[in-house]
């Protein structure tokens, strides 16, 4: 086998299609969980089980959390879904790019000129991957934004579309191998039921990998080339494994692990005679729209309007940001042993980001207190726990909407935007390739020095696009 990539959610499968249609090769994908098909889960379910599964995710049977955490951080809805589609068939479709902001000297200027100006001789990755979903379905961005007071905002880009036999689904790259699609990537193999137990590392340089099968049986898989997408927290695990068994020497953690910081709040208003026109709109559809962030704030700010009970209007809005990268948040491996190895995250908050969170909670504020102005309420201030991150944070997020403003904040891991330990210009080279072992790659959100406050699938997508034309040249 030429190349093998570990892992069959978003990231392994757009490297394995651009593969395919490059028609360099024989590759395969390796997923450790079941094929249940390629429907999203909310054309699949009813809105309300799509929301149990999200928020209580232990509901799913496809719901794995391989590891340990050391502070509470990385609990509750985080975790893998292990089947074939991963996340793909999980996310709710935002694409927005990294922005430039975070686009910083972590960053090799090469892969970012890729992504925002021109790749491949054509137009950028960030590009393609727009062209990409439209194709598939979903809508143009560029739809009219919404203003609020003196507060403007965009209409949030999704990779969404609506499924003819009701509900939506969300792009998922699985879609390459549906039956019209290319004939290139539908010979791609997914092998499900394959659980990759480590990297087989011989004389410095990876060889292929082990894997248990559905029937317990552990095979050794060879391959010129490996490429790990099975998520960061097991690419971490993965990794330290193959960097051992290259240098026995070598640490058995890997430090700079992030995921997004997050706050919001909810609120009914029960009299929306007073909402403007375009507001009663918004929520009679019920789009996200957005505020891009700056790098001060390293946050976007999201609002939705939705129609509720008894004509009310609800607000819901959240701050998404960015959790730099530091010494202490990282996933740590018990070397000894026959793999895979225990794996424990540990994931605290830093100092660094405390402006993040008073930023985000001036930005609900400002909001909140133009909405006040606009429908007469009171505008009391905001009022957040202390500690960041709401015990109770699914019975917020379902709880019904009233006059007086509900905040919560997400823990550490519960937003799945997992990233940062496997960074360009530390761990890989600018090509995706371990600089200690030769023929191990690395895609997925763990390749970002820096992640934004973006989610990070539509740079996800873009960037397996740029490693699966690597290893097809």
């Amino acid at each position: 086998m030429e190349t093998l990539v570990v892992g069959a959610g978003m990231a392994g499968l757009a490297t394995a299609a651009e593969l395919g249609r490059r028609g360099r090769g024989s590759v395969a994908v390796l997923e450790a969980g079941p094929d249940r098909g390629r429907t999203h889960i909310q054309n699949e379910r009813s809105p309300a089980e799509a929301l149990r599964l999200w928020l209580h995710p232990e509901t799913d049977p496809d719901f794995r959390r391989p590891y340990r955490t050391a502070n509470g951080a990385y609990r509750d809805l985080a975790g893998l879904r292990r089947r074939v589609g991963g996340r793909s068939l999980y996310w709710g479709g935002v694409l927005l790019p990294v922005e430039r902001w975070a686009l910083t000297e972590q960053w090799p200027e090469a892969v970012v000129t890729e992504l925002t100006e021109t790749w491949d001789g054509g137009p950028s990755l960030y590009q393609r991957v727009v062209d990409d979903v439209v194709g598939w379905g979903a809508e143009p961005p560029g739809a009219p934004g919404l203003t609020l007071g003196a507060m403007e905002f965009d209409r949030t880009p999704h990779a969404t579309r609506t499924e003819p036999a009701g509900g939506w689904s969300a792009f998922s790259p699985l879609a390459w191998w549906d039956d019209d699609g290319d004939p290139r990537v539908r010979r791609v193999p997914i092998l499900a039921g394959h659980d990759v137990a480590g990297v087989r590392v011989e004389h410095g340089r990876a060889t292929g990998v082990r894997v248990r099968t559905e029937d317990g049986e552990l095979r050794d898989l060879r391959a010129n080339r490996v490429v790990l997408a099975a998520g960061t927290v097991v690419n971490s695990r993965l990794a330290i494994q193959a960097l051992a068994a290259s240098d026995a020497a070598t640490p058995r953690e890997l430090p700079g692990l992030v995921d997004k910081i997050s706050q919001g709040f909810t609120v009914a208003f029960t009299d929306p005679g007073r909402l403007p026109d375009a507001v009663r709109a918004a929520a009679h559809e019920g789009h996200v729209y957005h505020r891009s962030g700056t790098a001060s704030t390293r946050s976007n700010q999201f609002v939705r309007f939705t129609e509720g009970a008894n004509g009310t209007v609800n607000l819901d809005s959240w701050a998404m940001g960015e959790q730099r990268r530091g010494p202490h948040s990282q996933v740590r491996c018990d070397g000894h042993g026959e793999w895979p190895w225990p794996t424990t995250v540990h994931a605290p908050l830093e100092a660094g980001d405390e402006p993040v969170l008073a930023a985000q909670r001036h930005l609900l504020g400002e909001l909140w207190a133009e909405m006040a102005q606009l429908t007469g309420v009171p505008a009391d201030k905001l009022h957040f726990s202390a500690r960041h991150g709401s015990p109770d944070l699914a019975d917020r997020l379902t709880a019904v909407r009233t006059p007086t403003p509900l905040t919560y904040s997400f823990p550490l891991g519960s937003e799945q935007h997992e990233a940062g330990t496997l960074a360009f210009g530390e761990v890989l080279d600018e090509e995706h390739q371990f600089t200690a072992v030769p023929g191990l790659y690395a895609c997925g959100p763990s390749v970002m020095p820096r992640t934004g406050a973006a989610n990070p699938s539509m740079t996800t997508l873009a960037l397996s696009k740029r490693l699966g034309a690597i290893l097809a040249g």
